[in-house]
């Protein structure tokens, strides 16, 4: 191996910070290297430098009295949400409604989305069948459309104080974004969900986004969802209690 290879991996794994996992393309961009470049690496895992993660991944350990740490958790959701940098997935699941402020619950497990059946060695983490997001922008609205799905199951909160927030959130979308989030509900979303959706949408008088999703709804079908009249005044109109 020429060493000036090893000696440029060396400094560009020694500026990554600690628990950050890398791989080939992060050292280099041509294909070509790759062989290259995972000799290098091999070595550095000799020596201690680096630890290797899964196959082509690796991470620089931070040290500690106790001994080397693991990993990043925030490190390893990014590569289990994202591929050759583009997103894939998201998470799901109260790890998404603590991280959106609406519970105060810290989960043992972390919910991902994936677009067929997938394991993990990770026992923190659990994966749940979504379809993978179309472009990186559509994730925001996934997430608050599994916030309407899971409505009654969210933890130290009610369906009102759910509903109340989803409601601000849709506010401040741009028409194309609200729009967006009708396509994905249409497609994507359980009946409850869209008929939550198409309640607000109503009550925001965007009756385009409403008519398209009481379109998609079975008109005998009741949603015992346990939101009240007063968060949604409309709620007889689309079957929900």
């Amino acid at each position: 191996m020429p060493q000036s290879i090893m000696q440029r991996v060396r400094r560009q794994v020694e500026a990554f910070t600690p628990g950050e996992l890398l791989t080939y393309t992060d050292l280099v961009t041509e294909s070509a290297q790759f062989g290259a470049v995972a000799a290098a690496l091999s070595r550095l895992c000799r020596e201690g430098i680096v630890i290797r993660y899964a196959k082509g991944q690796y991470y620089r350990p931070q040290t500690t009295r106790f001994g080397p740490l693991g990993p990043s958790e925030g490190a390893i959701m990014r590569t289990l949400t994202a591929e050759d940098g583009v997103v894939s997935a998201y998470a799901a699941g109260v790890a998404l409604y603590n991280q959106l402020c609406l519970t105060t619950q810290v989960p043992a497990t972390v919910k991902v989305t994936a677009p067929r059946p997938r394991r993990t060695r990770l026992k923190w983490v659990t994966f749940v069948v979504r379809p993978a997001p179309e472009r990186a922008s559509d994730v925001p609205l996934l997430q608050w459309l599994e916030v309407l799905r899971d409505l009654r199951r969210i933890p130290d909160t009610s369906p009102d104080e759910v509903l109340a927030r989803v409601q601000r959130e849709i506010t401040r979308l741009a028409p194309a974004g609200r729009r967006r989030l009708t396509e994905l509900a249409a497609a994507q979303s359980p009946p409850r969900a869209r008929a939550v959706l198409g309640a607000l949408l109503e009550r925001l008088t965007d009756s385009k986004g409403a008519a398209t999703l009481r379109a998609t709804l079975n008109p005998l079908t009741t949603y015992r969802l346990s939101i009240s009249a007063a968060a949604l005044p409309n709620r007889a109109a689309w079957n929900i209690k």
